[in-house]
């Protein structure tokens, strides 16, 4: 079985989907509002190479392009292709999927992969989805991965350090953001940090722009806040995203109200205790509702 519904891929194991999709599957039945969808499990990659005869050689520098002109294998090709019908037939969050990267070394004990690997945004067809698959694929074998890899002594091998990629509905945000239920900086335990900004998520995450920042007392609900010039937002293109500069209105007001910061703050306490350890959490809002995007524990 080369997918699995994000539903059911809480009973999977952490190799075959990897720790992103798995976080996300166990947080499905406790009442989080998280967005549809599937898994293309590790297994798919795997007979992916083996079908190429990919993976075995140590040279590297090029295995993007060879990625590319690989052909999927029918029986992946066909359970992917019938998953990403199912994923379209079913409720829509504004169109498009989000494809993301969910290796099982995302949160290693000495070595944190996440944000190395792949995520592309607003994929809007079947052809778009299998190149954006490979793109996934492909990022396990990048110089940015290869270098941290060699710098963390970890043996970066398939075999090692499998792969799934998550796809999802795509939640066109109007506001996205990032969440410690710890302050990362001074260790405290009783406070919550929201980061925040206009659009979707990546323009936080890949450090594009000075978000809203959200101080969140766990015992009192206290919020501090501090206005950041949201420079610029990610929306939605015809295919995948655009940067597009944000209204001097928009910079001069806080993108979430008081009622949106403690709901977002509530959920994160429901998730840091279903985990039970601290957790760094992306979240996106559409039309006042809050959705989880990942949730994970906070590594080095």
């Amino acid at each position: 079985m080369y997918t699995v519904t994000l539903h059911e891929a809480c009973r999977e194991h952490k190799r075959r989907i990897g720790s992103k999709a798995l976080q996300l599957a166990k947080l499905t039945n406790q009442n989080i509002r998280i967005p549809g969808g599937f898994v293309i499990t590790s297994d798919a990659l795997h007979r992916f190479m083996s079908a190429n005869g990919l993976g075995h050689e140590q040279d590297w520098s090029d295995m993007d392009e060879r990625l590319a002109d690989a052909e999927l294998p029918d029986e992946v090709f066909r359970e992917v292709a019938a998953a990403f019908e199912s994923l379209q037939d079913g409720p829509k969050l504004g169109g498009g999927v989000a494809v993301r990267s969910s290796s099982s070394a995302e949160d290693l004990e000495d070595a944190s992969f996440a944000g190395q690997y792949e995520t592309i945004l607003n994929v809007t067809d079947l052809t778009h989805l299998l190149e954006s698959l490979k793109r996934c694929w492909s990022s396990l074998f990048s110089t940015r991965v290869r270098n941290y890899a060699c710098q963390k002594n970890v043996d970066l091998d398939v075999e090692r350090l499998p792969m799934g990629v998550l796809v999802q509905q795509m939640v066109q945000a109007d506001v996205s953001g990032v969440v410690f239920s710890m302050n990362p900086v001074t260790r405290n335990h009783n406070e919550i940090v929201i980061n925040a900004s206009y659009g979707l998520g990546e323009a936080i995450v890949s450090g594009l722009v000075t978000p809203d920042c959200y101080y969140v007392g766990k015992q009192n609900g206290r919020v501090n806040k501090e206005l950041g010039p949201k420079e610029l937002k990610i929306v939605a293109a015809d295919k995948e995203t655009m940067e597009v500069e944000t209204t001097e209105e928009e910079r001069r007001r806080y993108c979430l109200s008081d009622a949106q910061v403690l709901d977002i703050a509530e959920q994160t306490r429901t998730i840091e205790a279903f985990f039970g350890m601290p957790v760094d959490i992306e979240f996106a809002v559409k039309d006042g509702h809050v959705y989880i995007l990942q949730a994970r524990p906070i590594t080095a």
